[in-house]
């Protein structure tokens, strides 16, 4: 099983003090397949760290799940917005397989950086690398065909393509399952 600091690489770049204490707030737990870590209409409480397993998130749009993100070991999982504004989720995260997670509270983190003042800066840093992560998903999205944007990622994250399951990866680039396999067919 994946330590907790293997799971937190960030730490490896910070103060080892610091990022002892940072370890510290983080738990375990463990969530079978199918589990939703968070539904439309709630409110997210709680980030997560993937240790092991595979989730993904997705919006229902006419009755059609679309996947916006699909999350691996070592990913963050949580919805951003609701998470830091504390309203309900417009989305929904599940448990493709059986996870093994790594999760810190809302409430623990609101109170860790009372205590510990140069949190924030780690704070601003984190959310910082997610706007951009963000945003260059979103553009890729925008301006690349399925095709481009499947190849992409094989060159860029080969093991979302080669861990998470067709279906799931077609959702993602909004195309059939056959349409994915014929794109994956054209670029062997």
């Amino acid at each position: 099983m994946t330590k907790k600091s293997e799971c937190l690489t960030f730490l490896s770049q910070i103060d080892s003090e610091k990022a002892e204490i940072i370890l510290s707030f983080f738990k375990e737990k463990k969530v079978k397949k199918k589990a939703f870590l968070l539904t439309e209409k709630q409110i997210c409480k709680q980030s997560y760290i993937i240790k092991t397993g595979i989730a993904r998130k997705y919006h229902l749009y006419s009755d059609k799940e679309i996947t916006t993100d699909i999350y691996l070991a070592g990913d963050f999982v949580f919805s951003f917005e609701s998470f830091t504004n504390q309203t309900k989720s417009q989305e929904n995260i599940i448990a493709v397989t059986d996870l093994d997670l790594l999760y810190i509270d809302f409430n623990q983190i609101v109170e860790a950086k009372k205590k510990y003042s140069w949190l924030t800066e780690y704070d601003l840093l984190f959310t910082e690398q997610y706007a951009i992560q963000l945003e260059n998903k979103l553009r890729d999205r925008i301006t690349l065909n399925a095709r481009a944007h499947y190849s992409k990622i094989l060159k860029t994250n080969p093991r979302l393509i080669q861990q998470a399951p067709l279906n799931i990866i077609a959702s993602y680039l909004n195309v059939s399952v056959e349409r994915l396999s014929r794109i994956r067919a054209s670029l062997t």
